[in-house]
């Protein structure tokens, strides 16, 4: 009974969203709007703190969480949750306990790629984020990092005008294959030369899950505090 309550629920949010995105996509965006140069892509280097993101773009990655969430209380350190809206719908319960001690950030509605999509568009992608994390969670969020890492100057524009920081990670020395990648890789991928300031991304895998009490002991043997973006860029 509790599930189907749980799948009706769902289907009135995606009603409700279908109808918003009707609205949002009748909105011809202005030709002026802010010029932003580039996303942030570390904080201050003066301070031993990094910046922690992790990206859902598939909803069942949530299940991986609840040994991550443990690991964060822990050592008492906060992240910040990029969620799809697909992500997000079907993990309701998720999102209410993340906004108790973490941060929540706005990762567009759809899981596309930003790069060669035309200012209208990426306004409904952003906008769309927005009007559901909020109307799950009753929080203004601060940060937008494009889907795929991909954006172009109308992302970060129109990012901009609804009020976000566009956010990326520190460039790390080598990419990687997350649907491929074993525990010591993803070890390797989130603790290899950090610098003060960083924005180290990742997804909750199964790697990463098996990992990741590795992941925060090398950070808090090396006296970094883990933080979310917000607080890592002073927003």
């Amino acid at each position: 009974m509790q599930n189907k309550k749980i799948v009706i629920s769902n289907a009135i949010i995606c009603c409700i969203l279908c109808v918003l995105g009707f609205f949002v996509s009748t909105i011809n965006v202005s030709n002026t709007y802010l010029s932003v140069s580039a996303p942030l892509t570390n904080g201050d280097r003066k301070h031993s703190q990094i910046g922690l993101m992790f990206i859902i773009d598939e909803p069942e990655l949530a299940n991986n969480l609840t040994n991550i969430l443990d690991t964060l209380d822990k050592a008492e350190a906060s992240a910040t949750f990029f969620f799809t809206g697909t992500s997000a719908i079907n993990n309701l319960e998720l999102l209410q306990t993340l906004k108790q001690k973490h941060e929540i950030g706005n990762y567009g509605f759809s899981n596309i790629s930003l790069n060669l999509a035309d200012k209208n568009l990426i306004y409904d992608e952003i906008r769309l984020g927005d009007i559901l994390i909020k109307s799950l969670t009753n929080i203004q969020m601060k940060t937008f990092t494009p889907p795929t890492g991909s954006f172009n100057k109308h992302t970060i524009a129109m990012a901009s005008n609804l009020g976000y920081t566009t956010v990326l990670p520190t460039n790390r020395e080598t990419m990687i294959d997350w649907a491929k990648a074993d525990s010591n890789l993803v070890l390797s991928y989130a603790t290899y030369n950090i610098q003060n300031g960083d924005i180290i991304a990742l997804k909750p895998t199964v790697a990463t899950m098996q990992s990741f009490a590795q992941i925060i002991a090398h950070y808090t043997t090396n006296s970094w505090k883990i933080t979310s973006l917000s607080r890592l860029l002073q927003l």
